[in-house]
């Protein structure tokens, strides 16, 4: 079994330095451009991984996340599927059959978070793809700011790093705000000719200037 006790995420092929443990970082951008890909690629990097996806099948996060260099699912690999996907995921994919049903994401993901650091995963990276659901889904942002507070909580007490991604188009700018206040730093993402671009927001020694996101070879 591989363990990471490392004090700092890192990640490889990107434009950012590595963040210190218990870090919560907000993506931004475009639901079709490149927003989706930037968020699986910086759970990326041999820790453990818990994937919350609300709007896209676990089959098709996990074979992208494989795509881009993770791990199949496993010990180390859950997901949290909310996309009422009838497929059967195995004993590492737990559903949830609405995204509405925020207590009960809380309850799959943190079952599916004590399952990987009870196995000595010390450094689980967690990813939420998308808010959005979550937010169209309630008739009021304070039950979902409540439910992504406890998730930010759990992780910068956990020493984890939390990744999570919204479309700011989507939504007023009063609840991107009101969301983002539970994150430690910010994470833009823009289409470019060549892919994407990303600056950051909050944090110290990372690019605040747009900066080209590397492909992957």
């Amino acid at each position: 079994m591989s363990l990471q006790g490392d004090a700092v995420y890192e990640f490889e092929n990107l434009p950012l330095e590595p963040v210190e443990t218990g870090t919560n970082l907000l993506v931004t951008g475009p639901a079709l451009g490149g927003t989706r890909e930037l968020l699986l690629r910086l759970l990326l990097g041999g820790d453990a991984v818990v994937i919350i996806t609300a709007d896209t099948s676990a089959r098709e996060t996990l074979s992208d996340f494989e795509r881009l260099g993770g791990s199949a699912p496993g010990e180390r690999v859950r997901v949290v599927d909310c996309t009422q996907d009838d497929g059967d995921g195995g004993e590492f994919v737990s559903a949830v059959g609405t995204p509405a049903d925020l207590t009960g994401i809380g309850i799959e993901y943190a079952g599916q978070y004590e399952s990987v650091y009870a196995r000595g995963y010390d450094a689980v990276r967690t990813g939420i793809y998308t808010l959005t659901p979550l937010l169209v889904y309630s008739d009021d942002v304070r039950p979902v700011f409540r439910f992504i507070n406890t998730v930010s909580s759990r992780i910068r007490t956990a020493d984890g790093l939390g990744v999570c991604a919204i479309d700011p188009e989507a939504h007023e700018d009063r609840v991107v705000g009101s969301i983002a206040q539970s994150f430690d730093a910010r994470i833009e993402v823009r289409d470019a000719d060549a892919g994407v671009d990303i600056r950051v927001r909050g944090l110290p020694d990372q690019p605040r200037e747009w900066t080209a996101v590397p492909a992957l070879r």
